[in-house]
């Protein structure tokens, strides 16, 4: 297959895209505590927002002037050990290969739920910043696979009561003037069963996609109630 001029030229951007967040953005939180510290200590104040664990506001600031969303690279990283036969599925010793392969699905799933949640709210998805574009950077720490599908594990069972958890830290701001209007810190489980089960990829990946819609449904929520528009499910 040939790789065409605007094909690398659209990774490279996106590279350094990735590479200007991770640069510009602080060290995420670790827990409720940190990220209640860290953000009072920037100037934004604590905020109660339904379904969310935490989430810190700038003062005077609204989020009614934005109509569209420049979506930054979902940066991911793992809850320390997992993956080495310590932690996770007993034995399961996770590749490097294997953890790259599950960042970036996660990650175009996540990219998938936003498009998905802000075309529902009439938001477009755009590419470069604006007068009017909300930069949202999202990142997923701690996350913790309860039976990875990685290679060499096709007749590996593993039975659990839920398939594991993750912790989404994210922020909002403007895309001219990079001023933060909003950073939410918030962990979310896959759903439990009365007893253990057995765990399988196909149910990772369900478990994954609904999380990540709800966090999307909060972010095209949070535009919609800035701007007075009626809540929709």
């Amino acid at each position: 297959m040939k790789t065409t001029r605007t094909s690398l030229a659209f990774l490279l951007s996106a590279a350094l895209a990735a590479t200007a967040l991770a640069q510009s953005t602080p060290d995420a939180p670790r827990n409720k505590r940190e990220a209640a510290a860290q953000w009072t200590e920037d100037g934004l104040q604590k905020a109660a927002i339904k379904g969310l664990d935490v989430a810190y506001v700038r003062p005077g600031v609204s989020l009614a002037a934005y109509n569209k969303v420049l979506l930054r690279p979902v940066a991911i990283s793992f809850r320390r050990d997992w993956g080495r036969g310590s932690s996770g599925s007993p034995g399961v010793r996770v590749r490097a290969a294997d953890a790259q392969r599950i960042r970036d699905k996660l990650a175009a799933l996540m990219r998938e739920e936003a498009v998905k949640q802000l075309a529902k709210g009439g938001y477009a998805v755009v590419d470069k910043p604006g007068d009017d574009v909300l930069e949202v950077g999202a990142q997923i720490v701690d996350l913790y696979i309860i039976a990875p599908d990685v290679l060499g594990t096709e007749a590996t069972r593993v039975y659990s009561v839920s398939a594991g958890e993750m912790t989404l830290v994210a922020e909002l701001r403007d895309s001219v003037s990079g001023e933060v209007a909003m950073r939410i810190y918030d962990h979310a489980y896959a759903r439990e069963t009365g007893r253990p089960h057995r765990i399988t990829d196909a149910e990772n990946a369900v478990e994954a996609r609904r999380v990540a819609s709800q966090w999307a449904e909060q972010l095209r929520r949070q535009l919609d109630l800035a701007k007075g528009k009626a809540a929709k499910k």
